[in-house]
């Protein structure tokens, strides 16, 4: 179990919303959603290669206190970088106390080669 007291970093999650712009077309983009307390703990970094390019894989772990709102379609931000979340959040111990958010750093805009 993660200490409350170690809930130290601020995190937002970040929803996908689409609008319709002046012409009647969707537009689509991450809008912010909540600013929560949480933990946050790096878990692997590595590279890959993708279609002959290098590709960094960083994920990490945050806790947060429990929430039902959460779900695996969401992003996080936190201080500039942005967080995939992969997998639904996991209700730790089952006591509705604390959520355990297993993500990975996205690297959209970032060109790596080898």
């Amino acid at each position: 179990m993660v200490d409350i007291g170690k809930m130290n970093r601020r995190i937002t999650f970040l929803r996908l919303e689409t609008t319709e712009d002046e012409m009647g077309q969707d537009k689509s983009g991450w809008k912010k959603y909540r600013t929560v307390w949480a933990t946050i703990k790096p878990y692997k970094s590595s590279e890959y290669n993708f279609m002959s390019k290098l590709k960094p894989e960083v994920t990490h772990r945050m806790y947060i206190r429990f929430r039902k709102d959460i779900t695996a379609d969401m992003r996080i931000l936190y201080q500039g970088h942005t967080y995939s979340i992969a997998g639904p959040p996991l209700d730790m111990d089952n006591t509705h106390r604390m959520l355990e958010i297993q993500c990975e750093e996205v690297f959209e805009s970032v060109k790596y080669q080898l």
